[in-house]
């Protein structure tokens, strides 16, 4: 039972190592369901008050390195956020002075459509095409590095996401990993702390067993007067 536990923990972690590539929180939930899977096979198991022990402290370690993950998870999603909305604030700068070249274009030129003398209205036209179009040019080259830099920053808001849960990730694995194998040593020691009360009893018989036999009172003072009926009579 013990050794199917110890594989069913095992087993967990290494579909945890293999499957948790990280898509943007997908599968932030694996780790979850595989703690409750190793929980029921626990309490499916009926283990030992030792083994029992083991597994609560491997149970626990799993459940803090989780809420670890989530809060690694989290503060990636945050500094995402963070720096999606310094871009926008970047681009929003640049289209609102965009937008400020083409009202002024359009006031150039509703000025000069507004002449009715021929004259007047010709030379509205040439004296504000140069400045119209360097407005037109100006706004056109703005827009379309403001488009561009949609795109990279969110290619490099989306790597950089990417790669702080790809971390968090990995850190989660290894300490998954870390926390199988305390319990994995957990439970080989067991053995070792079955045997030492058994070695302690053993040794405690062994010694009482060589304790020398005590001698009664009756045997010490016994002695003596042996010793003087052997002696022979002399005049």
């Amino acid at each position: 039972n013990m050794q199917l536990f110890t594989r069913v923990i095992l087993l967990a972690v290494t579909i945890f190592s293999v499957s948790a590539v990280p898509r943007f929180g997908e599968d932030i939930g694996l780790e979850e369901v595989l703690f409750r899977m190793v929980l029921g096979e626990a309490e499916g198991r009926g283990l030992t008050p030792a083994a029992q022990t083991c597994a609560n402290i491997y149970l626990n370690t799993t459940q803090k390195n989780g809420d670890k993950l989530a809060n690694a998870t989290n503060a990636c999603e945050e500094a995402a956020n963070r720096t999606n909305v310094a871009y926008t604030q970047t681009s929003n700068s640049t289209i609102n002075q965009i937008r400020l070249q083409l009202l002024t274009l359009e006031q150039n030129l509703q000025l000069c459509r507004n002449e009715t003398d021929s004259a007047i209205f010709l030379n509205c036209t040439v004296s504000t095409f140069d400045k119209n179009l360097q407005l037109l040019d100006t706004s056109n080259s703005q827009a379309y590095r403001a488009q561009s830099q949609f795109v990279s920053n969110a290619t490099q808001m989306n790597a950089e996401k990417s790669n702080c849960i790809s971390s968090a990730v990995s850190e989660a694995k290894v300490q998954s990993i870390q926390a199988a194998n305390d319990f994995n040593s957990c439970l080989d020691k067991i053995p070792a702390q079955r045997e030492v009360p058994q070695k302690m009893e053993q040794q405690l018989r062994e010694q009482q067993q060589e304790k020398p036999t005590q001698i009664t009172k009756e045997q010490v003072s016994a002695k003596p007067q042996l010793m003087f009926e052997d002696l022979p009579l002399t005049n």
